[in-house]
């Protein structure tokens, strides 16, 4: 069964913030001062559009390579970054992505040269 479209008697409900912005467009056509916008609703005019543009994001610096990360990084520690690729063992080269790292000394391993370097230290011949 189809329904005949009716003209409703009540207004439409408003949401309070559309209403406002709608008094504020409103007056604005008639050449009147708009009405007070809060400051959640308000355009924000901090910046102008000319510097907002002029400050690039800020791109953070592989250690490996020292250039800087433009996609994608791996963050090793608090303000220690990478590129995926350079996120390697200093031994093998072994990406270690999906592996995790190991820290000796200042250097990241993968676990088995990791192992090695925390290996206990050979013992030396003794003399007679």
């Amino acid at each position: 069964m189809l329904q005949e479209n009716r003209e409703s008697r009540v207004a439409p409900r408003q949401s309070s913030s559309f209403r406002l912005l709608q008094e504020a467009l409103e007056a604005e056509e008639r050449g009147g001062t708009p009405a007070f916008l809060p400051s959640s609703l308000s355009p924000q005019t901090s910046l102008s559009p000319s510097r907002a543009l002029a400050t690039p994001p800020k791109l953070h610096t592989c250690e490996k390579c020292s250039t800087s990360i433009a996609n994608q990084a791996v963050r090793i520690q608090e303000g220690r970054y990478r590129h995926p690729s350079c996120y390697t063992c200093a031994d093998c080269g072994l990406n270690l992505k999906m592996r995790g790292h190991f820290w000796v000394g200042d250097e990241l391993y993968c676990e088995k040269h990791a192992r090695q370097r925390y290996a206990a230290p050979t013992t030396l011949s003794s003399r007679a």
